[in-house]
């Protein structure tokens, strides 16, 4: 495949396209492209907003070559600077980007500096890098362990990390619920949970659980297994069910939630 620089790549990030662009074909080795993205990125998956970056950017010239060169760089709030470079992508639009990697480090910067951002823009920076380190680190065990880490591994990762997230948000409200509704003691709630783990999957949230750890191309997985990210997203269309039912009665809100899952085949 010829990758040339300008060219638009797109990632899914928390279920959107994310844009990225190839700084250098050969930046990491011949045919391994470095690769950036711009302002508009950071402050729309990284709560960073972009007239805060662009108020950290300065000019400097230094000699390269044969002659001085302006260039602009970023000046974190450490003092630490990163050069930011200016592409034309193949769309014929202009872009300034920084590399992935400078990125990390610069929303690691933010983060080390308290009271520089605000609270919601700390959490989206460390979702940003939650997110990010979780797939690297799948694309370099997969890569390991298979020999390969393809598009289709990539969409899977991505699916899964999504119903985690999409399920603790869930959860949290469910949570809420079930204590509006006379749920105090820790054991209620993971009753209810089994609840709908039993009316799903005949099996405790344990058993369950304990059934996911298993590896999907195992001899021993039966044919009616389910894949922990089907299996994540039913449990959280019951919990999502079962608090927009709004019954007084929970079991009643409970079997109707897990008898909708059914119809609509998430198992």
């Amino acid at each position: 495949m010829d990758i040339k620089r300008g060219q638009l790549v797109t990632l899914i990030f928390e279920s959107r396209e994310f844009e990225a662009i190839v700084i250098d074909p050969n930046g990491l080795g011949k045919n391994q492209p470095s690769i950036g993205f711009g302002f508009r990125m950071m402050e729309r998956y990284g709560g960073l907003p972009q007239s805060t970056i662009s108020d950290w950017i300065t000019k400097e010239s230094v000699f390269e070559g044969e002659r001085f060169r302006e260039i602009q760089l970023l000046r974190l709030p450490s003092g630490k600077t990163l050069r930011v470079t200016g592409i034309i992508g193949l769309d014929n639009n202009e872009y300034l980007v920084l590399e992935v990697a400078e990125w990390v480090l610069l929303a690691a910067d933010v983060l080390k500096q308290p009271g520089r951002v605000k609270k919601a823009t700390q959490n989206s920076l460390i979702d940003f890098l939650s997110w990010f380190a979780v797939k690297g680190f799948y694309a370099d065990a997969y890569a390991f362990l298979k020999g390969n880490y393809t598009e289709a591994d990539s969409r899977a990762v991505s699916s899964w990390m999504q119903s985690r997230l999409a399920g603790i948000a869930t959860r949290n409200r469910y949570t809420k619920f079930l204590n509006e509704h006379g749920c105090e003691e820790w054991y209620e709630y993971a009753n209810w949970t089994n609840y709908i783990y039993i009316g799903l999957f005949s099996r405790t949230a344990k058993q369950m659980k304990e059934e996911w750890e298993l590896v999907e191309g195992s001899k021993n997985i039966g044919r009616n297994y389910i894949p922990e990210v089907k299996g994540l997203e039913a449990v959280d269309f019951c919990e999502r069910q079962v608090i927009e039912l709004h019954h007084q009665d929970l079991k009643q809100a409970h079997d109707d939630a897990i008898d909708y899952a059914k119809k609509r085949g998430l198992i």
